[in-house]
C-alpha cells in the first residue's frame, strides 16, 4: 500500500490535488506556460501520477480558473448584496473587480484566457463569468434599464478599460472604480 501524507486516502488525494491546483496558479501567475511535467516537478511527484487528477494541462488550468473564479464570486456576491440601492450595488460591483485586479489576482485569470480548454471546460468557466455579472444585472433589472444585457456589456467594457490602467499604468482602484462610477452615472439609459 503507498504511503499517505494524511489521515485518509481522501484527503491525501486532496492535498495532492490542492498542491497541483497551487503550483499551476503560481506558474500561471508568473505568466509561463507549462506543461503537466512541470507541475509534478512543482510538487514532487511524477507526471504519472499527475494524470490520476488531470488528463492534460488544459484540465488542470480549467480547475485552477474555476477555484479562482468562485473564490472571486464567493467575495464580491456579498459585498455587492449587502448593499440596499441599486446604485451603490454597482458601485461595490465595480470597486471590487477593480480591487480584485489591484490586488494581482486577476493575471491568474487573464493569464488562461488564451489557453484552449475543452468546451465542457469553458463552459465551465463561462457560466462563473455569468456568476460574477449577476450582482450587476440583477441592480441594473432593478433600476430598470431599457437593456439590462447591452448596458451590462457597457459596464463590463468600462471596468475592463480601467483593469487596464491599472495593469499597465500602476492606476488604483478606488480612483477609477469613482471614474467608471461618474461614467456610468451619466450614460445609464432609463426610461
Amino acid at each position: 500500500m503507498p504511503k499517505i501524507s494524511a489521515g485518509t486516502i481522501a484527503e491525501h488525494r486532496e492535498a495532492r490535488r490542492d498542491g497541483l491546483l497551487a503550483a499551476a496558479a503560481q506558474l500561471m501567475q508568473e505568466g509561463k506556460t507549462f506543461t503537466v511535467a512541470q507541475v509534478a516537478q512543482e510538487v514532487g511527484l511524477s507526471r504519472s501520477a499527475v494524470y490520476e487528477y488531470y488528463g492534460s494541462a488544459a484540465d488542470l488550468i480549467a480547475d485552477v480558473l474555476v477555484d479562482e473564479m468562485a473564490l472571486w464570486v464567493d467575495e464580491i456576491t456579498p459585498a455587492v448584496n449587502a448593499i440596499a440601492e441599486p446604485m451603490g450595488r454597482i458601485a461595490a460591483w465595480v470597486t471590487g473587480v477593480l480591487e480584485y485586479v489591484e490586488q494581482g489576482r486577476h493575471a491568474l485569470v487573464k493569464s488562461a484566457g488564451s489557453v484552449d480548454l475543452p468546451p465542457a471546460r469553458r463552459a465551465q468557466v463561462q457560466g462563473m463569468h455569468r456568476e460574477l455579472i449577476a450582482p450587476l444585472s440583477e441592480a441594473l433589472t432593478e433600476l430598470s434599464v431599457l437593456d439590462v444585457r447591452q448596458m451590462s456589456s457597457f459596464i463590463w467594457g468600462v471596468t475592463d478599460a480601467a483593469i487596464k490602467r491599472i495593469e499597465n499604468q500602476g492606476a488604483k482602484a478606488l480612483a477609477e472604480a469613482d471614474a467608471v462610477m461618474a461614467f456610468i452615472d451619466h450614460g445609464l439609459i432609463r426610461p
